[in-house]
């Protein structure tokens, strides 16, 4: 090879080890979360939650199976020696996202996107209390920047709509699945170095969907069965390649590089992304509201990085 060759190689490797690769991956990976939360809402009524959670992380494990299988052969020892930290990463991920389906259908959207905001704060204060990874100023300053534009984005600029809210079942639900989020982002470094991370993710999704397998078949038995309609299954499979597999590749990526209080903050685009896709695909109208709170949050992002860009 020459030395050319090599340099360009060399200069690919940094990048994709850099802090600007991982700022537009998690960028791409809240869109696509913002994109599954307007799908998810159009099916939610036809395919029930814990099946729909099951079956957008089974099919994502069976799509990497052909990828990973020869190299996790390889890695048997590897994911013996930590298959109890990757198992537990597996119940936090896909029991999170379990949750918060389930929690849609008992609290409203508002309620349910404003608990979800709380979870780059949870993320910070949990990556503190344990991880103990320091906070700098103006982080903390971000962090309530970025808080204070998802609650704008919500709540149209009126504070009588968060007056207004009611606790119930659901809510804590849904306080319960982002808190699985928020522990999955900080243990994110237990994920041993040896595996890729097409291979780490697909031990962590057979682990999870193992652990929701019971969960579902009650759901089956005693509720409602996944429909087997040509809309159900497009939706499911739409999913599994955008969310299971490449936003999740991307988002313990992005984690590993940044770290669980950095990374964290990128979640707060997805009302900003959810708000343009529904403006785009819907023909909602753009209010005063949304470029504040877009404004609030793109600055607390800014404040929550920039000490590591000086």
């Amino acid at each position: 090879m020459s030395n050319r060759g090599r340099a360009g190689r060399n200069n690919l490797a940094a990048f994709l080890q850099s802090a600007s690769f991982a700022y537009l991956i998690l960028t791409l990976t809240t869109f696509f979360f913002a994109a599954n939360h307007v799908l998810g809402r159009g099916v939610r009524a036809e395919v029930p939650p814990v099946g729909l959670s099951f079956w957008r992380w089974f099919l994502g494990g069976v799509l990497l199976l052909p990828f990973v299988w020869r190299g996790l052969y390889a890695s048997a020892p590897v994911v013996r020696a930590h298959l109890l930290p990757l198992s537990f990463l597996g119940c936090l991920m896909i029991g999170g996202t379990t949750l918060l389906l389930v929690a849609l259908n008992f609290t409203t959207a508002v309620n349910a996107s404003l608990i979800n905001a709380t979870q780059p704060v949870l993320t910070v204060f949990l990556a503190w209390l344990f991880v103990r990874e320091k906070l700098k100023w103006p982080q903390p300053l971000g962090v309530a920047a970025g808080l204070a534009g998802v609650v704008v984005m919500i709540a149209k600029a009126d504070w009588q709509v968060i007056a207004g809210m009611q606790i119930n079942g659901g809510d804590i639900i849904a306080l319960v699945g982002i808190l699985g989020f928020a522990v999955y982002a900080i243990n994110i470094y237990k994920i041993p170095r040896e595996l890729t991370p097409a291979e780490s993710l697909f031990v962590i999704i057979c682990s999870g969907c193992t652990a929701l397998t019971p969960f579902y078949l009650v759901e089956t038995v005693l509720y409602k069965a996944v429909p087997i309609t040509a809309r159900s299954l497009a939706v499911i499979l739409f999913i599994a390649l955008t969310v299971s597999i490449s936003a999740m590749l991307m988002w313990n990526a992005g984690n590993r590089i940044l770290g669980p209080n950095r990374a964290g903050m990128f979640i707060n685009l997805v009302p900003v992304f959810a708000a343009v896709l529904a403006i785009t695909c819907l023909g909602e109208q753009l209010f005063l509201y949304h470029l504040v709170g877009a404004g609030l949050i793109s600055s607390g992002i800014y404040l929550v990085l920039c000490r590591h860009t000086e």
